[in-house]
């Protein structure tokens, strides 16, 4: 018998850790940086200013993917400002050896690219698309827990942890007769990396809710994924991406203990098109007729309409 968040701690390991392809048409899933190099450049046109602030600024990228985000902001300062490029350090935390390796191959042609294991004290930018949807999270109802046997069922057993039922009493989630998942793990590695950055920011992009949207999700946001199709069965011995969707309003109370201040909480959607090199990529793509044009643009489109508002974008500060 584990508790769910035990299971899918351990689902979500072994299915990185497989040397099998997780990423865009070939996988299960896609990422707006297997979409287009738009949305990494985006990235790096959004921080620009802000890391010219940092005499040595760092990039830590929380779990990279195959490295497309990295490779698009790197290329982009590269091109842009090769004085901060040649003081940028980018660095990738990442367990899973198999990314690892297609990371390497990708980011091969930048020496200011950096792979660890911990996260070290650093100024500039804590960075993350898509990682905190992997963290394994409790699930509760009421004054019960669930957990999983043997044969791959849902036992349903007493609340214990007090952990959990101070977060439900702190968010104001006490007594609501649905399915609530608890990301303890979220806010032990919000702090963690509030830690180690002395002076800085910290950017999350995301799938996600925050506690005003919680009505919607009676049974909860876990859902696993395979070929691109919702598997409703995820209990079943079947690899599959497994994710649950980020409490952003949990992220946001406890970044303020952490010394965290809330600079930018918005859509994807608006956080995309405030951006100029987004704009002017979205201008001069609606004005080009070629197959390739029109393909990215649909691309582009994809990351406004669809992923637009279901993804969501926090900025923070600490130390500014």
């Amino acid at each position: 018998m584990r508790s769910f968040r035990d299971y899918m701690a351990e689902r979500v390991r072994k299915y990185y850790s497989s040397p099998k392809n997780r990423f865009a048409g070939g996988g299960d899933f896609f990422t707006a940086p297997e979409l287009d190099r738009a949305f990494g450049e985006a990235i790096g046109d959004f921080l620009y200013h802000r890391l010219k602030e940092f005499e040595s600024p760092v990039i830590l990228e929380l779990g990279a993917g195959r490295g497309l985000m990295a490779r698009d902001i790197l290329s982009f300062y590269r091109e842009k400002d090769r004085e901060l490029f040649d003081r940028l350090t980018y660095r990738i935390y990442e367990f899973s050896p198999t990314l690892i390796d297609r990371q390497r191959q990708t980011l091969k042609d930048f020496p200011n690219v950096e792979w660890v294991d911990e996260i070290t004290p650093l100024e500039g930018v804590v960075l993350s698309n898509e990682f905190f949807d992997a963290l394994p999270v409790h699930v509760v109802k009421g004054e019960k827990e669930l957990y999983i046997n043997d044969a791959g069922e849902e036992v349903w057993l007493s609340l214990e942890n007090e952990r959990i039922r101070e977060f439900l009493k702190r968010m104001g989630y006490e007594g609501l007769e649905q399915r609530i998942e608890v990301c303890l793990d979220c806010i032990e590695f919000l702090e963690k990396i509030t830690r180690a950055l002395v002076k800085g920011y910290h950017l999350l992009i995301d799938y996600g809710y925050t506690s005003e949207e919680l009505y919607k999700f009676p049974e909860g946001t876990v859902v696993g994924y395979e070929k691109h199709k919702l598997r409703s069965d995820i209990y079943s011995e079947e690899e599959m991406d497994i994710s649950a969707q980020v409490n952003f309003s949990a992220l946001i109370e406890y970044g303020r203990d952490f010394g965290l201040k809330t600079v930018l909480f918005d859509t994807q959607r608006n956080f995309l098109a405030s951006i100029p090199h987004f704009l002017t990529q979205l201008e001069t793509l609606s004005f080009e007729e070629s197959p390739e044009a029109l393909e990215r643009l649909s691309r582009l489109k994809t990351m406004l309409v669809s992923m637009g508002d279901r993804f969501k974008v926090l900025f923070q500060s600490k130390g500014l």
